[in-house]
């Protein structure tokens, strides 16, 4: 797989996100697309929360749009699933002070500043997000993965629908990372760290059972949430006890106040698959989403600390 220069990869985690945002869109001179899940800075109702860190957001946003009446800001938000009502509040503050705003469906994630800066993963543009969940995303210096993140946003900006686009490697686009986990999966030879939103998906878990019947450690992290889209949970609990019962035993569940939302996979110490999609045949199969997969065992080294802070304070499946 192509490889960003580690020097210019940074693993980003947790409640880390908007340390590294602020200071990446102050970098901004001609040019800043946004892909956004959810962006919410109100209520379902249209109130305003102008404390909470989504709005943050989008007053910087405001402010450079002020400051440098030449900077290009693009916002596409998923218009259509449950997230759309708040994000049409945040759109229409966004579209008052001068911003694009476009609506569609995305499930993407992400910021591309100056054909330049790439900075995507887990976190979605809320304040539970951004503060509280379990989140890994990736800032990234690269012209190279700024084009395709770019390629991939005109795709849904100008109505492109999942599935109708592939993007060059290391970026993945839509259910291209289905296969590429799988290619990953089965080219692993001792050890494969995963954590996981949803998952309930045939072909990824028969590759893993097949990894472990062939050698490979696995170890897993599924989130575990008590209240919050238990239908997608109690799928993932579902899968995560099948694996257990198969001899894949260090597979955890994580805390039921808390969304562990990361999603990414690492081989070998090495090989990162890292992006916004489930486990899940919907995920795969209808909701747009963006990948990215390479080798680095620097950030890999990284990427695994993080994990294992995870699974010290975690049970494993029962």
């Amino acid at each position: 797989m192509g490889a960003p220069n580690f020097s210019k990869v940074k693993l980003v985690t947790d409640d880390e996100y908007l340390d590294a945002l602020l200071p990446l869109l102050d970098k901004a001179k001609t040019k800043i697309d946004i892909l956004a899940f959810s962006f919410a800075i109100g209520s379902a109702a249209g109130k305003i929360n102008f404390g909470t860190t989504p709005f943050i957001v989008a007053e910087k946003l405001v402010q450079l749009k002020k400051e440098n009446k030449k900077l290009k800001i693009r916002v596409f938000l998923e218009g259509w699933r449950e997230t759309s009502i708040r994000n049409r509040v945040t759109g229409a503050y966004l579209k008052k002070n001068k911003i694009d705003v476009k609506y569609g469906s995305t499930h993407a994630k992400g910021f591309a500043v100056d054909d330049r800066y790439v900075f995507f993963g887990s976190t979605n543009l809320t304040h539970q997000s951004i503060v509280k969940n379990n989140e890994t995303n990736l800032l990234i210096d690269s012209a190279e993965v700024a084009a395709e993140f770019e390629k991939y946003f005109m795709h849904l900006w100008k109505g492109g629908s999942h599935g109708e686009i592939h993007l060059n490697k290391p970026m993945l686009a839509d259910g291209d990372f289905k296969d590429e986990l799988i290619k990953v999966i089965r080219a692993a030879k001792k050890r494969i760290d995963f954590s996981i939103y949803f998952f309930h998906h045939a072909e990824i878990e028969k590759a893993l059972l097949e990894a472990h019947k062939r050698g490979v450690s696995i170890t897993g992290y599924v989130h575990n949430h008590g209240a919050f889209a238990l239908s997608y949970v109690r799928r993932s609990l579902a899968t995560a006890r099948r694996l257990f019962d198969s001899g894949i035993k260090k597979i955890y569940f994580g805390p039921k106040h808390l969304f562990s939302h990361a999603k990414f996979l690492v081989a070998d110490g090495k090989t990162i698959l890292m992006g916004t999609g489930n486990w899940l045949p919907e995920d795969v199969n209808i909701h747009p989403q963006l990948y990215i997969g390479f080798e680095n065992k620097v950030v890999a080294k990284k990427l695994l600390s993080y994990f294992k802070t995870k699974l010290d304070r975690e049970s494993l499946a029962k």
